[in-house]
């Protein structure tokens, strides 16, 4: 019975992955490929940018602090949006960001799985190099934004605790058991690795990866571990390729007073993605939290090119750079400025990092009113850039891992919902900071749930 369940459930993500995605790519898919057998088969399943590219995990984004509901919309919601907001999410089944998360590996491993049956010369060395570590740094990227969902921070204490579940094929037969944090995160980085060597250094569009995308995530997973050496290593070498910003004076750049201010695949776009659509982030209920709103000083042009302030005095998120009320995940250079000041005053060259983080500044200020920070305090500037991280990162997937890894050093940072005029605090360090698999997940497997 299980069997005929897994046949039947993996054979509906095999028909789903192969659905073509036309809106942001020009590429035609064949509706009635049953076996990818050709290198174009398998750019086209990585060319499915619903699967591989719009499906980021972002039940993490709706369990941070950036938001919060009013007690109505709160009411309203069906029961999975009240136990996230709550952190109370543990009967969560199929339709969620582990589902979606693993249909992006699936695809992954079907096209390594298929490329090894081709064979590869001097007349498609490049192509078949590129679907390879393009297949590889689309399953990391994933395994990583799982990790950052489903696990708790990486430390010396908790790297031989549960991570997630490394799908090593395409072969839903495979039994699926939990690897531990340490084994995750290996896995991500040596494959980063591996890929960054073989991706182009440019592709036709940032729906697909190259090697600075790479080197970019590589960053991102060094400093989720806090080993802020190579993480300063790999933001350093993203940069190299790409670090414009856009000039928020620039109305060509940002129109400020549009619905949507930012234009998609904007300039600072190194690599494109989008969370998963998530009910409880949606602009007609997530309200911005108050003091959040209230730390952009007048003359920060962000205040008005990231919200959009209601009669009520409440403000909403409009400064998405997918260009509308879908949330952007992907990689811009705004982060790789923020990744290196906050490496570099990590490492104590405090200089360097107060010059990255006045160079972003420079651009989010109108002209004439920023003055640079002047800070040779190691600890005031570091607290000074981790304000402005959350300030500038807004709704990208990126506060959850913040909060696990900043309170994993001890900073002892405690986020609440008022709900009936009462508080839910949710506790620094809490296990709840992992969130609940899905539990026909762990009925079908037996794998074992992360503890409450």
């Amino acid at each position: 019975m299980m069997k005929r369940f897994l046949n039947i459930l993996w054979l509906g993500v095999i028909v789903f992955s192969l659905s073509a995605c036309q809106k942001y790519l020009e590429v035609q898919s064949n509706y009635g490929l049953a076996v990818p057998n050709s290198l174009d088969d398998l750019q086209k399943l990585l060319d499915d940018s619903q699967i591989m590219n719009l499906k980021f995990p972002s039940f993490g984004e709706a369990s941070a602090d950036n938001y919060y509901l009013s007690q109505s919309v709160y009411d309203a919601l069906i029961d999975y949006g009240q136990q996230t907001y709550i952190w109370q999410n543990d009967h969560m089944n199929f339709g969620n960001d582990w589902s979606s998360s693993y249909s992006t590996v699936y695809n992954s491993n079907l096209v390594l799985d298929r490329i090894k049956k081709i064979n590869r010369d001097e007349s498609n060395a490049n192509q078949y190099d590129a679907i390879y570590a393009s297949a590889k740094f689309y399953q990391a990227s994933q395994y990583l934004a799982l990790l950052w969902t489903y696990s708790k921070a990486y430390t010396q204490e908790s790297k031989t605790d549960m991570g997630i579940v490394l799908r090593n094929s395409s072969d839903f037969h495979a039994p699926s058991y939990r690897s531990s944090i340490a084994e995750c995160y290996e896995k991500v980085i040596t494959d980063l690795k591996e890929c960054s060597g073989m991706l182009p250094e440019k592709t036709s569009h940032v729906m697909r990866p190259n090697k600075y995308a790479a080197y970019a995530t590589l960053a991102r997973a060094y400093l989720s571990m806090q080993v802020y050496d190579s993480a300063n290593y790999y933001v350093d070498l993203a940069l190299k390729y790409n670090a414009d910003l856009l000039d928020f004076n620039n109305l060509s750049e940002v129109k400020m007073t549009a619905s949507y201010p930012f234009t998609i695949f904007n300039k600072e776009t190194l690599f494109y993605a989008e969370l998963l659509v998530n009910i409880n982030l949606t602009s007609s209920r997530a309200l911005t939290d108050t003091l959040l709103y209230r730390s952009y000083e007048s003359n920060d042009l962000r205040r008005s090119a990231y919200f959009k302030v209601a009669a009520d005095g409440t403000t909403t998120f409009k400064g998405s750079y997918a260009g509308s009320s879908k949330l952007f995940s992907g990689i811009a250079t705004d982060e790789l400025y923020l990744m290196r000041a906050e490496c570099n005053v990590r490492m104590g060259n405090v200089e360097a990092g107060m010059a990255d983080l006045n160079y972003l500044l420079r651009y989010r200020y109108k002209v004439g009113t920023f003055i640079p920070y002047v800070i040779k305090d190691k600890t005031e500037a570091l607290a000074l850039i981790l304000k402005e991280r959350r300030k500038e990162l807004l709704y990208r997937g990126l506060r959850w891992i913040d909060l696990k890894r900043l309170n994993a050093e001890g900073r002892e940072i405690s986020i609440a919902r008022k709900l009936n005029g009462q508080l839910i605090a949710l506790q620094p360090n809490s296990n709840a900071y992992a969130l609940p698999l899905p539990e026909d997940i762990i009925r079908l497997t037996g794998m074992q749930q992360n503890p409450k």
